[in-house]
């Protein structure tokens, strides 16, 4: 019975997913994310009772998820597992049922968990991810959109995205399913095409200043600065040595994945300070603005006009819908300049901050897209 049994599998598996090679990196795979069928399952599949497998080896070994029999455990048995299953559309039993059989023929296998909860999950995230790109290729900025894409792909407190619940599947799947897998189409497609921040022409002018992303040789205006102890005292970290500030700059001057844009300010071809803007936020629709001015250049409104130009890029060119800068309650300066930005002091936390030996109060300013537009001349 048990040779049998492994027969008819065989035979049901390629009558659903075609006979399509499975290559070495194809079995690697499978064989990380899936477990053999026991000779019990392969009866409980035969009978319908049990979904068909996920793969089959090069050698024709039926592999299934490591939770396959333990749907029916949860269920209260084989017996009852239908009945379980479809109770998770009470609504719709015909989208039940169909899921039922979309189920037992085994080709959930996008899913780190087959079950009926994430089969569910799947479907609206795909949904919402559909709806997202409909919207944002109209206006790549659409704020609706941009919340709609950041939670179907990368999901939101209480809601995982696409990219936590599916697996990554393999060139066999392109194979059987006749096209780009689940992950390529609504989890890579998207973050390449809306979730991948592209950088602005360079550099960006002011009235007085020159706004640029960092080079090697910015080191030598920074050595002064960062050897006094005034000026990092309410910086994240302490002063540094030419050392640590050529390191320092080194890790500015990359530009990584493009989620930190780190500029520095110049006047009259001179580094007067920095700004830094990092990206993130549901959707990418959000980010942290931050600033310095050397001490020798302070007083004479350097940072307001750089941190004016950084947020006039994070409003238009990345079509940000919300802007935060958060500093230590201690940096009366910094929460002056917030204000004149515009932002708001949304929080005021007590005693949350460690910094420099103590606990310290911190500030929360923000800036909404719709406040700034209004703010403008």
């Amino acid at each position: 019975m048990g040779d049998d049994s492994l027969t008819e599998v065989r035979r049901r598996y390629v009558a659903v997913n075609g006979d399509h090679p499975m290559s070495d990196a194809d079995d690697a795979y499978v064989r990380e994310h899936f477990v053999e069928a026991t000779p019990e399952a392969l009866a409980l599949m035969v009978d319908g009772r049990l979904p068909l497998p996920s793969y089959l080896l090069s050698d024709g070994t039926p592999m299934v998820p490591a939770e396959h029999g333990r749907l029916a455990e949860f269920a209260g048995g084989v017996d009852a597992l239908h009945d379980w299953f479809i109770a998770f559309w009470p609504d719709d039993p015909g989208t039940g049922e169909a899921e039922w059989g979309h189920y037992l023929s085994g080709q959930y296998v996008c899913l780190k968990e087959v079950s009926p909860i994430r089969i569910r999950m799947k479907t609206a995230r795909v949904a919402e991810a559909s709806a997202a790109v409909e919207i944002l290729r109209r206006d790549p900025h659409d704020p609706i959109g941009r919340g709609m894409i950041g939670q179907a792909v990368d999901g939101v407190l209480a809601v995982p995205g696409l990219d936590s619940i599916l697996l990554p599947m393999t060139a066999y799947d392109r194979l059987r399913f006749g096209g780009p897998t689940v992950r390529e189409t609504w989890v890579e497609g998207p973050r390449r095409e809306f979730l991948t921040p592209v950088a602005p022409v360079w550099p960006l002018v002011t009235e007085r200043l020159l706004l640029r992303p960092w080079r090697a040789e910015d080191e030598a205006a920074l050595v002064e600065a960062w050897a006094d102890e005034d000026y990092a005292s309410l910086l994240l970290t302490g002063t540094q040595n030419p050392a640590e500030v050529r390191e320092m700059v080194r890790r500015r001057s990359d530009p990584g994945d493009g989620m930190i844009v780190g500029l520095v300010a110049e006047h009259d071809g001179e580094v007067v300070g920095d700004s830094v803007l990092i990206l993130g936020g549901t959707g990418l629709s959000e980010a942290e603005i931050g600033w310095t001015v050397m001490p020798r250049h302070a007083g004479r409104g350097y940072a307001t006009e750089a941190a004016r130009a950084v947020l006039r890029m994070a409003f238009e060119h990345y079509g940000l819908r919300r802007v935060t800068a958060n500093l230590d309650a201690r940096n009366d300066r910094s929460a002056a300049m917030c204000e004149r930005l515009g932002m708001r002091r949304e929080t005021h936390r007590l005693g949350d901050f460690w910094s420099k030996g103590r606990w310290t109060d911190s500030y929360e300013y923000a800036l909404l897209r719709d406040e700034w537009l209004a703010q403008q001349p």
